[in-house]
């Protein structure tokens, strides 16, 4: 599957030569202001990266370009090393430095992985790019147009070819929901959504809209399983081109039209994750999923999130939504976020942590659930440990 492997991140916000280590599905977990969030913006980042998109997603997120990289640093670049796979036999290495200031790659590099060998697919360096397009083409130029992000934002694709097209697609196609917010989706509309719900779901109605009929009806399917009494999925288009959702609910044969600024805020994001996972097959990041939702329905959000043809990353401060992974997912999937006495944010395995600290013994971890050792264990005691190791 397309997945993102290894990450390492220098001069992110509070990312300095940060390493992440990713499943098939990751949830983060750790002290509140410890970088779970940073870490899901830092990917979604990629994506502005591979779309050239850098000054939208800025303003999309009201910050300013100084505010990406750490604070108190004058440093401006921000260098990112990546590890990802597009099959079980296409691995990848993308290497770039950022700079703040001009919002584009000065550097980058894409290599294809083979046997433990490394072949360059495309270089910029000192003003110029280089691109091995088959075996044995290379084209070298050098740059004279602007761009933002990667310069693969701008090269066309008879260029590049399919390789490459390949690469700057699954990047492309990275979404973030990690600000879902209910008021959003019932108070703002949009026109059309641009294949995505948006950041804070405020794009929900549109997306729903220009659904395939067929997804329109997996939807509802997936959305039954929650809520059984949804009968119907209504998205239509009103005066000047903006959507607008309803539902149509069944009750002992009592039909209720329920508009979206009256539908509930954990119901709009179900709705709202459900409609995520129908999106392209790509990474998908979600923040407080469980924000909202009823305890009785995590089996269910689990589930999904699991069986996902997609890559998730998760951040997470509820140990019952852990509890319903089975012991191996836990193991290679929960990792633990915290920060050093230099407000540094960095990674580590959860349970790895846990064999470490000597009064958890393997055979004391083996008996409780993951939910149960996040619940049990003194978070703060574990990120100041951690932290004392870092100074």
């Amino acid at each position: 599957m397309k997945m993102l492997k290894h990450l390492t991140i220098t001069n992110f916000k509070s990312l300095m030569d940060t390493k992440i280590k990713l499943e098939k599905n990751t949830f983060l977990i750790g002290l509140n202001g410890s970088g779970k969030t940073t870490i899901l913006q830092s990917i979604d980042f990629l994506s502005a990266i591979a779309k050239g998109m850098v000054s939208q997603w800025l303003k999309t997120r009201g910050w300013e370009r100084t505010e990406l990289t750490f604070s108190g640093k004058n440093k401006k670049l921000i260098e990112y090393q990546i590890e990802f796979q597009l099959s079980e036999d296409r691995h990848y290495k993308w290497q770039f430095s950022f700079n703040r200031d001009l919002l584009r790659n000065t550097f980058e590099r894409i290599e294809k992985i083979i046997d433990g060998q490394s072949f360059s697919l495309l270089e910029v360096k000192e003003g110029n790019y280089l691109l091995r397009v088959h075996e044995h083409v290379t084209k070298r130029d050098k740059i004279t147009f602007n761009y933002e992000g990667s310069i693969l934002s701008v090269l066309k694709k008879e260029i590049i070819g399919n390789e490459l097209i390949d690469i700057h697609n699954f990047f492309a196609e990275i979404k973030s929901a990690e600000l879902l917010s209910p008021i959003l989706m019932k108070t703002k509309r949009a026109r059309q959504s641009d294949g995505e719900i948006g950041l804070g779901g405020e794009k929900l109605s549109a997306f729903i809209y220009e659904l395939p009929e067929e997804k329109k009806e997996k939807l509802l399917k997936e959305l039954k399983r929650f809520f059984p009494y949804v009968e119907k999925i209504q998205a239509r288009s009103i005066k000047a081109g903006w959507k607008k959702l309803q539902l149509n609910e069944n009750f002992k044969n009592n039909q209720i039209n329920i508009d979206i600024k009256h539908m509930s805020d954990g119901f709009l994001r179900i709705m709202a994750i459900l409609s995520q996972l129908l999106s392209s097959e790509s990474v998908l990041l979600f923040d407080e999923i469980e924000d909202g939702v009823n305890q009785e329905l995590f089996n269910l959000l689990v589930e999904l999130l699991l069986t996902s043809p997609h890559q998730t990353v998760v951040a997470t401060h509820s140990p019952l939504l852990l509890n319903y992974l089975d012991d191996d997912t836990a193991k290679r999937s929960i990792v633990f976020v915290y920060r050093d006495s230099n407000g540094i944010t960095w990674t580590a395995n959860f349970f790895d942590i846990l064999k470490k600290i000597q009064k958890y013994d393997k055979e004391m971890i083996e008996l409780f659930g993951p939910g149960e050792w996040m619940q049990g264990v003194d978070l703060i005691e574990i990120s100041n440990q951690l932290a004392n190791m870092r100074d």
